[in-house]
């Protein structure tokens, strides 16, 4: 069966040749640096307007009415009021109730940066997340709430502190999904992400090399939060 696609807003960028996204990366230089919460509605309306006046961006958006997949692109928006309201149908859409809870994502990086903007990335494709910043943190939120997936750095406190979480909670929580996110490969030269011994010692279920792209790292969190269901 063909899976829904979401309720959507994007803009096609001239100068990219390409859609961009509402709070993920690209490499437009007015976009750059631009982490939106499509939640907060002034702001994306803001940033989006701002693409479609300084570039002469097409507004693409899409939603479902009835059950029908509407799919819409606009030329031109005359105002912010006009684009407001294809925001407010598009976030009305995205927000209704699903069936299933969202899934829980925990991401654990000492990098601020990282967690702000994959978390943003998760976020705008529905999903729930949370965060921490050491091991130890990591490990008290595990026993206040038990997420879908865990998304582990490996160098933290320690040169292999990922690798001792990834261990206790294999132990204690034998099916909880673990990704394992590091750079050690750009910094030795090794192919950790094809290291089948690292996973069976850690007990992770995947091994990532940073730095990894949005698309890569949605996708194969969809990949083990599907496997649960």
């Amino acid at each position: 069966m063909e899976k829904k696609k979401d309720s959507f807003i994007r803009v096609y960028c001239p100068e990219l040749m390409d859609t961009i996204t509402p709070g993920e990366w690209t490499d437009c230089p007015f976009y750059r640096g631009q982490k939106l919460d499509l939640s907060n509605t002034e702001e994306a309306l803001k940033q989006i307007f701002r693409c479609h006046v300084q570039c002469d961006c097409k507004i693409l958006y899409q939603y479902y009415d009835g059950g029908k997949l509407i799919q819409k692109v606009e030329e031109s928006v005359e105002d912010q009021e006009g684009l407001r309201r294809i925001l407010s149908v598009v976030m009305k859409q995205a927000k209704k109730p699903d069936d299933k809870r969202a899934k829980r994502v925990f991401i654990v990086d000492d990098d601020p940066d990282f967690l702000e903007i994959h978390s943003t990335v998760l976020k705008n494709r529905g999903y729930e997340v949370v965060t921490a910043q050491s091991s130890k943190e990591c490990l008290e939120k595990l026993e206040k709430g038990r997420p879908d997936v865990v998304v582990l750095d490996v160098m933290m406190e320690q040169f292999d502190a990922g690798f001792e979480v990834s261990k206790k909670i294999k132990k204690k929580y034998r099916d909880l999904p673990v990704i394992l996110l590091t750079s050690i490969g750009i910094q030795t030269g090794l192919e950790f992400s094809s290291n089948a011994d690292v996973l069976e010692v850690t007990g992770a279920d995947l091994l990532l090399d940073k730095p990894v792209s949005p698309e890569v790292f949605v996708a194969e969190i969809e990949k083990l939060t599907a496997a649960k269901d």
